[in-house]
């Protein structure tokens, strides 16, 4: 299994919104990078590109969730 990583929490909580597992964070505090599974190219493009239609209140909270775990495992 191959894995994604990404310090830009925005397009974490999109993966996080859209089904995608966080396998870990990784890091010195100053430095988390989130880890997930394997992430298609398909969800990549569609979140650079803004085509799928997305809950913002479901967004925001995959947001708020994803920034309170970067907190408590610094």
């Amino acid at each position: 299994m191959s894995e994604f990583m990404t310090s830009d929490l925005q397009l974490a909580s999109w993966l996080r919104l859209i089904g995608h597992e966080l396998v870990r964070i990784d890091g010195p505090a100053k430095r988390r990078v989130l880890v997930f599974g394997d992430v298609p190219e398909a969800d990549l493009t569609s979140y650079y590109r803004r085509t799928q239609p997305v809950n913002a209140s479901k967004l925001f909270s995959a947001y708020r969730e994803l920034k309170a775990r970067l907190f408590e495992s610094a």
